[in-house]
């Protein structure tokens, strides 16, 4: 679907995905370009099919707890990438009115797709799909070969391949630092609770976990994004169902995750 005919929610979704993957952004430019696209108006875009914001340096600096100078190079960084454009200046007192460009959306997207789709349809049927039982392959070739005797110079035992690959893929996932099931729970709460943007934007890189004396532990991949936590949804998190006290910690390397957070040095 091109980004015209796409819904509000659906566009400025698309946009911050790409913008949080884009390896062209430091992550002070993604920062304020996440807290803009916050501003966007909505009417504008249903009127117009442009992604407009009002939103001043000023704003943009209060938002973000960066300073209006960080916004300022920012704001030239996402200008001079083509994620944004000047629509129209502001007069007194009014800011300068900006725009998403949804051809560099566009493109990011067709960067992040490759040059194809390995599942492409390619026109030729399925081996197998429809044939008579007669031409189907043998059930019995299918069986579970897992623990057959394959003697080799090195290992004259059997083979030693596990029978249970899904526990396996399981056990990896949790060894890289994949959020589980509890733990993604606790994330829609917290979603739930101060908004689906707004964590997105904060608790994306997050670790949260309950401890038994109904403590809730976040690890928040840099001081930065632990220093926002504290000062805006302490409270939120603490009429959280079930939680008595929350503490926000700094882990500085999330074991299997890509944080844009990951080196807060690198914030100028």
């Amino acid at each position: 679907m091109t980004a015209k005919l796409c819904d509000f929610r659906e566009i400025v979704g698309r946009f911050r995905d790409a913008v949080l993957s884009s390896s062209a952004l430091k992550p002070r430019d993604k920062v304020v370009a996440l807290v803009m696209l916050g501003r966007v108006n909505r009417e504008m875009w249903r009127g117009l099919g442009d992604l407009l914001t009002w939103a001043s340096v000023e704003t943009v600096a209060q938002d973000s707890a960066l300073s209006t100078r960080d916004v300022e190079r920012a704001r030239a960084a996402l200008l001079a990438s083509g994620v944004i454009e000047r629509d129209r200046p502001g007069g007194r007192g009014q800011a300068t009115r900006m725009r998403f460009r949804l051809d560099w959306l566009e493109r990011e997207e067709a960067l992040d797709a490759g040059p194809g789709d390995a599942f492409a349809d390619t026109g030729v049927a399925d081996r197998g799909v429809g044939e008579s039982p007669d031409l189907a392959t043998d059930p019995s070739a299918l069986g579970d070969k897992t623990r057959d005797f394959c003697p080799t110079p090195e290992s004259p035992k059997p083979c030693d391949i596990t029978r249970e690959p899904t526990r396996a893929l399981a056990r990896e996932r949790v060894s890289a630092g994949q959020p589980d099931e509890t733990e993604r729970d606790l994330h829609g709460l917290i979603a739930q609770r101060i908004g689906g943007h707004r964590h997105g934007q904060w608790f994306r890189d997050c670790r949260v976990s309950v401890t038994g004396n109904q403590l809730l532990l976040i690890a928040a991949p840099s001081r930065f994004v632990a220093d926002q936590i504290r000062q805006r949804f302490s409270d939120d998190l603490a009429k959280l169902p079930r939680i008595r006290n929350v503490e926000v910690r700094v882990e500085t390397r999330l074991s299997g995750q890509a944080s844009l957070w990951s080196h807060p040095e690198t914030r100028a």
